[in-house]
C-alpha cells in the first residue's frame, strides 16, 4: 500500500479498529515513517483521552516494532520502543517510582534532559532553554524535572518525544560535532550512549509497569557493546590499579571480542585473563542493572583480576 493509503488507515489503528491484516501494515509503516509515527502517538493520546482511559497498543507491536526497524538507528530505535510502551500506561503508572526516587514520568523527564544537551550541541532549541555553558547531566536532570513538576505527563511524554525526533532528524546531516555529557563524545558515540540510556530506562518502565524486557536488535546492541567496550579502560581504572589487559568474549548475536586494557596509560599488553559473558547481559551489566553473581560467565587466566573487574563494570552506568 501506498503511504497515503495508510496514513488514512492510522486514525482507526489509533482507536484499534483496524484488522489484524491493517494492522500489520500501519505498524509496519510506522517503524519506517517518523512523520507518521508522530501523528499516530498524537492521535492515540488524543483518542485516549477523549475516551477516559489510555489504550493498549495492539499485542506484539513492541516486538513487530523492533523487528521491523534493522535500517533505523540504534537511537530512533529506541525512541520509537519508548514511545509505544509509554502510549500504553494508565495514569497511576506515570506516578510509579521506576528508578530510585524518580517515577516514570520524572525518569522520562530524565531522558529528556540529557537528551537536550545532545539537541543543544546540534544547535537545537531545548526547554527549559540551556545556560551557557551547558551544565552537567544532573545539574540539567534538576532543571528539567523542576520545568515539568507541574506538567502532565502527556505534555512530558509529548516533550520528550517531540525533542528526540529534532535530534534524529538534525544528527542525519551534522557535521563533526562533539557533545559534552559527563564526558565529552564525538556525536556518534553521543547518541549511542543515548541509544543505550533509552533502551535501559526502557526497561526500568517496563519492569515498574509489569511488562516483559526487550532487547535492542543485535545489529544495535553491538555499537553499545563496543562503546561500553572503549568506556571501560577509563571507568575500571579508577577501581583497579593494574597495567594488565582483560579480554572480553561478548557471546550472542552482536556481540564480538575486545581488548580493554585497566590501564588506558599503559601500553597494550597481552591479556592476562579472558572473560566470556552473553553480550546483553555484560551490558545490562555496565548499567548496574544486573550483579557478576547474576550471570552464566566464564573466566580463564588471572581469576581474581577478573573478578575485579567485573565488581567495577557496573561504574560506567553513570557515564553516558
Amino acid at each position: 500500500m501506498t503511504h497515503d493509503a495508510v496514513a488514512e488507515l492510522i486514525g482507526a489503528w489509533a482507536l484499534d479498529a483496524c484488522p489484524p491484516d491493517e494492522t500489520e501494515l500501519v505498524e509496519e509503516h510506522l517503524a519506517s515513517c517518523d512523520t507518521c509515527a508522530v501523528e499516530a502517538a498524537a492521535l492515540r493520546e488524543a483518542a485516549a483521552d477523549l475516551g477516559g482511559a489510555y489504550l493498549r497498543p495492539p499485542a506484539h507491536s513492541l516486538s513487530r516494532l523492533l523487528a521491523a526497524a534493522p535500517a533505523k538507528s540504534p537511537y530512533g530505535t529506541q525512541v520509537a520502543a519508548l514511545d509505544l510502551l509509554l502510549s500504553d500506561l494508565t495514569p497511576v503508572q506515570w506516578q510509579r517510582p521506576a528508578l530510585g526516587e524518580l517515577t516514570v514520568r520524572e525518569l522520562v523527564a530524565h531522558l529528556a534532559a540529557t537528551d537536550s544537551l545532545v539537541a543543544h550541541a546540534l544547535g537545537l532549541p531545548t526547554a527549559p532553554p540551556m545556560p551557557a555553558p551547558p551544565p552537567s547531566p544532573a545539574a540539567r536532570t534538576e532543571a528539567v524535572l523542576r520545568f515539568e513538576e507541574n506538567r502532565s505527563p502527556s505534555q512530558t511524554h509529548r516533550a520528550w518525544r517531540s525533542q528526540a525526533d529534532e535530534i534524529a532528524k538534525a544528527s542525519t546531516s551534522a557535521g563533526a560535532v562533539m557533545v559534552k555529557l559527563s564526558r565529552t563524545f564525538p556525536l556518534e558515540d553521543a547518541l549511542t550512549a543515548r541509544a543505550y540510556e533509552t533502551w535501559i530506562h526502557r526497561e526500568d518502565i517496563a519492569s515498574a509497569t509489569g511488562r516483559p524486557p526487550m532487547p535492542p536488535l543485535p545489529t544495535h546492541i553491538h555499537p553499545m557493546a563496543d562503546l561500553a567496550a572503549r568506556v571501560l579502560p577509563r571507568v575500571v581504572s579508577r577501581a583497579v590499579a593494574s597495567s594488565e589487559a582483560v579480554r572480553l568474549h561478548l557471546t550472542g548475536p552482536g556481540g564480538g571480542t575486545w581488548t580493554v586494557p585497566l590501564d588506558p596509560a599503559s601500553a597494550m599488553t597481552s591479556p592476562a585473563t579472558a572473560i566470556t559473558v552473553n553480550v546483553v547481559d555484560f551490558c545490562r551489566l555496565a548499567a548496574n542493572r544486573q550483579a557478576p553473581s547474576q550471570l552464566a560467565i566464564t573466566i580463564e587466566g588471572d581469576i581474581p583480576l577478573a573478578h575485579a573487574f567485573l565488581a567495577a563494570v557496573p561504574s560506567m552506568a553513570p557515564v553516558p
